[in-house]
């Protein structure tokens, strides 16, 4: 590349040590176009963020002679410093470069003592007060800028150390008081300044242009040559001046100035009259930068020393060029060049320290600066440990998967629970926790329906009974009527009645009793008149009340607790899901429990309607219930804590309901919660999580994540693995520690997730031998029937009764008629794994309960697919494998999406979308489809990763077919 700045000057340079600045001095022997005989001093701002390709002039000023060499300096009242120039008359001129508001640069002074051009002109760094020039009579004047009145020491050589026209000087890096002259007779010295005195020489049969100290290595020192004979620059050691320590060899002629890199002692930049301009790697002696090549040498270059890599170089054409060192990266230096070597990484390059976050919660760091500069630290970071104490009291309740240890953790989050809705929660979940029997009681309780204990009921009795006997002893006391009956109010219906009775008509005599609205003795004639008249008779009995308590009667007597549930108000929710505990078992108190919570959610009592999804084990229903309600909840907490407090709901909830409904959100919360723990460090743990999920049931994502976590988690367990092979095998234990399954509602059949306790006993050591073999990533086999607890034994049932929840058995009052058989909570039965049901498909779905708005969705995309592959069918004999992909792939996909409009399970937004997707398929309008189905694919993929593919295939190739 060119320049990235430039000044159309021919000038020598000096950059400002600590400031954006650029001085250039009119070169002496320059002749421009104008053959002006002017010599100035001007400061240029470099401004690196300016589009403008010219420097900006910010100040100058006249020179009496223009300039053999320039040097700018931190010594000064200023923070600019001092600029000293090296004039043609022998004078150093010396100016203050803070520029008055007109511009002008302010002379400061002139220092005299050479009788020739000063060429050589150096600050020392390490003593900003001193400043060393050289001149062509041979002479080094040391100047202390404290007192510039006269040289503060006087150089010259004498003898074999006679040296001529000073070309240039430098000052040691390490060494304020060692200062190094060259001559154009080949002659260099090393000078003890201080004491005046000669440290060594170096006599060569060339001209010396340049030299220049080594910055690491204080013994060593450059020096190069400027005529074309010897255009080579050698690396010295003064202590062995025999034999150079490196040759630079790539210049074809003369070198005229060089310098070494201040930010990086490893390049170095060197120009000569090959119009060649270079850098160097100092330790390899290769080329590993040129700048373009001009019409012209330069004969100046410099680094800027605030911005590593900057370059200028002055040129005979009158121009001073800014480069960029990586621009100029490519010019010069060829694959076949043998003196060409790659840029290496520079030191500006390196950072002095850096950290860098890892996956697992690590952070790793080096710092240089410290005694260990070579070392890397690992360190293990934990930025919410109140996060992981929860985390890790919550992995110990979980431990063994006891309910003791539970229901404990549920009574706790009860106590610290701030809001009623968590309370209600925790609390429900230790109902659902409790042993034998109890659950059912406690959770009729729960709702303000308990029934009174034996102890009330034989107080409340012995008073009736001493009444009832009371009330015998006066009745036997009332003398009876002696050959009389009662006289009844209407002789004609007691006629009538004796009459059907006397021939044996119950059933007329019953009609007759309900028309003189006489129940009672309809009921007791139809006790006598058998099973069926008692039933017909106790049915119109109970249509004709109008007493609210006989409802309930009724869903009693006919099982039929689902339609009394649906005319119930959500407002006696209580009651009704009392009702349900009391009465319903097995399969029909999920059902149950599963219409009233949908119920209540429709009606909007959404704390009710989770309630009721806990209570009939809904996982799925209940954790997107608690997901939508996360963000409500995260007021003065943080994600990763909301995310907690949610996991631990589940979880409990699950452990209490092994087999239930994987949804995409159960997923999503199980990525969430695994980030979280991996993110803290608990790799371990967050291992143990998802080892929890079948691998069917994993998401592209989620799949990632479980193999990062998997492969990290390795180290450890190979550790580990020389300890845990030597145990001896055992048998799952965890088979006997886990909740029997609940059984599954009505909903769409679907994959399971089975719930085991997070670690083995302590007392086993080789936790793998305890993890299903469903739950093993690496040997899940998808043919694999999916994974249950064995159903008990046959002499294992009587022990079913201790289940958890809502599977423990209640008595239940008996009616007093003998042909009555009201409706009493059944024994619990061993309940056999239902066989898993193939997958839905186009034609196999259930669309029934598919709301009015959204069957069009179901119709178009049926159309659809039967015009994307119906063309197929006349190729099925050459090409079977497109058929197999339409019915496996396409048909499925299509299948899972109907099934879940019918279920509900896809969001309002989902829904709108997809309905404004299939409008647009009715209106044969291919391209608007594909861009809302690509707009989906940006907002909804988390819900419809999976059928959004095909349904983009299926569009695509609807369009072709239209075509």
């Amino acid at each position: 590349m060119d320049c990235i700045k430039s000044i159309g000057r021919s000038a020598f340079v000096a950059i400002a040590p600590e400031s954006p600045f650029i001085a250039a001095g009119t070169m002496a022997g320059a002749v421009d176009l104008s053959f002006s005989s002017s010599a100035n001093l001007e400061i240029f701002e470099l401004d690196f963020q300016s589009n403008d390709r010219e420097l900006k002039l910010v100040g100058q000023c006249q020179s009496s002679e223009r300039f053999n060499r320039l040097a700018w300096g931190s010594y000064g009242s200023g923070s600019d410093g001092l600029i000293a120039g090296g004039l043609v008359d022998g004078n150093i001129g010396l100016w203050n470069p803070i520029s008055s508001e007109s511009g002008e640069i302010a002379h400061v002074r002139d220092l005299s003592k050479h009788k020739g051009p000063v060429r050589g002109l150096e600050f020392n760094v390490k003593s900003p007060n001193q400043l060393a020039s050289g001149a062509d009579d041979g002479t080094v004047c040391i100047w202390d800028l404290a007192n510039p009145s006269k040289p503060s020491h006087y150089l010259k050589g004498t003898g074999s150390y006679m040296q001529s026209e000073i070309s240039s000087l430098s000052w040691n890096k390490g060494f304020q008081h060692v200062l190094a002259s060259t001559s154009h007779n080949g002659t260099t010295v090393i000078w003890d300044v201080n004491n005046e005195k000669i440290i060594t020489d170096l006599k060569t049969t060339v001209r010396c242009s340049v030299l220049q100290w080594d910055p690491d290595h204080f013994n060593q020192i450059l020096v190069a040559s400027d005529e074309d004979s010897s255009p080579n620059v050698k690396l010295l050691d003064i202590r062995y001046l025999q034999s150079p320590v490196r040759t630079f060899v790539g210049h074809q002629r003369g070198v005229i100035a060089m310098e070494w890199c201040p930010s990086d002692s490893l390049y170095l930049l060197t120009c000569g009259k090959d119009n060649r301009t270079i850098c160097w790697n100092t330790k390899t002696g290769k080329i590993v930068a040129e700048l373009p090549t001009g019409q012209n040498w330069n004969f100046d270059v410099h680094w800027y020393p605030k911005m590593p890599g900057v370059i200028s170089a002055s040129s005979v054409d009158g121009k001073i060029g800014i480069y960029n060192l990586e621009g100029c990266s490519s010019y010069g230096t060829e694959v076949n060049n043998l003196y060409s070597d790659p840029l290496t990484a520079p030191k500006w390059w390196k950072r002095p320290a850096g950290a860098s976050f890892g996956f697992g919660g690590k952070l790793i760091s080096f710092n240089k600066n410290l005694p260990e500069a070579s070392e890397v630290f690992l360190h293990s970071l934990a930025t919410e440990k109140s996060l992981v104490n929860r985390i890790s009291k919550f992995e110990a309740a979980l431990e063994n998967g006891e309910k003791t240890s539970l229901r404990g953790l549920c009574e706790k989050k009860t106590e610290e629970a701030e809001s009623e809705e968590e309370k209600e929660t925790w609390g429900l979940l230790k109902i659902m926790l409790e042993e034998d029997g109890n659950a059912k009681t406690k959770l009729r309780s729960h709702l303000g329906f308990s029934l009174p204990s034996e102890e009330n009921d034989q107080t409340a009795n012995e008073p009736h009974a001493t009444c009832s006997s009371t009330n015998v002893e006066e009745t036997q006391k009332v003398p009876e009527p002696e050959g009389e009956e009662e006289e009844s109010s209407d002789p004609t219906f007691d006629d009538a009645i004796q009459r059907s009775l006397i021939v044996g008509d119950y059933k007329e005599a019953v009609a007759q009793c309900f028309s003189a609205n006489k129940m009672a003795d309809a009921l007791v004639i139809a006790h006598v008149g058998g099973t069926e008249l008692w039933e017909s008779t106790r049915d119109k009995y109970i249509r004709m009340s109008n007493a609210p308590y006989m409802k309930v009667v009724s869903a009693m007597m006919n099982n039929d607790l689902m339609t009394y549930l649906h005319t119930r108000q959500p407002k006696s929710w209580k009651e009704t899901l009392a009702l349900i505990c009391t009465f319903a078992e097995g399969d029909e108190w999920i059902s149950l429990c599963d219409a009233l919570a949908s119920n209540l959610m429709a009606a909007g009592f959404t704390l009710a309607a989770t309630l009721c999804y806990i209570c009939a084990g809904n996982v799925d229903k209940t954790v997107d219930i608690w997901s939508m309600s996360l963000e409500k909840q995260s007021a003065g907490k943080s994600y990763a804590e909301c995310v907690q407090d949610l996991m631990e709901k589940t979880l409990v909830l699950a452990l209490t309901t092994c087999n239930k409904r994987v949804s995409a959100s159960l997923r999503k919360l199980f990525e969430s919660y695994a980030e979280i723990l991996a993110s803290q460090g608990l790799i371990a743990t967050a291992m143990k999580f998802l080892k929890l999920l079948e691998s069917g049931d994993f998401s592209p994502e989620l799949s990632i994540l479980r193999d990062r976590i998997s492969l990290y988690a390795e180290p450890e367990a190979a550790n580990t693995s020389a300890s845990t092979n030597t145990q001896p095998k055992i048998s799952n234990p965890y088979q006997e520690k886990s909740f029997t399954p609940a059984p599954l509602s009505n909903a769409q059949p679907s994959r399971s997730i089975t719930f085991f306790p997070l670690n083995p006993p302590r007392e086993l050591k080789n936790a793998d031998q305890y993890q299903q073999p469903t739950m093993d990533y690496h040997s899940f086999n998808r043919s694999a029937g999916p994974a249950y607890n064995a159903p008990p034994g046959p002499g294992s049932y009587r022990s079913i009764h201790s289940q958890v929840g809502p599977y423990i058995n209640s008595k239940i009052p008996q009616t007093v008629a003998p042909p009555v058989r009201p409706m009493t909570p059944t024994h619990q039965v061993a309940v056999q794994p239902e066989p898993v049901a193939p997958p839905p498909t186009v034609q196999t779905a259930d669309t029934s309960n598919v709301p009015a708005h959204q069957k069009p969705i179901v119709a178009s995309l049926t159309r659809l697919f039967k015009e994307t592959f119906e063309p197929l069918r006349g190729y099925s004999r050459d090409t079977p494998a497109k058929k197999r992909e339409a019915e496996d792939n396409c048909s499925r996909k299509l299948g899972a999406l109907f099934s879940k409009l019918n279920n509900g399970d896809i969001s309002k937004n989902a829904a709108e979308k997809l309905t404004q997707l299939c409008q647009a398929l009715d209106k044969r309008d291919f391209g608007a489809a594909l861009k809302i189905q690509g707009l989906m694919t940006s907002t909804e993929w988390d819900e419809c990763s999976s059928w959004l593919p095909t349904l983009k295939k299926m569009i695509v190739t609807g369009r072709q077919n239209v075509r």
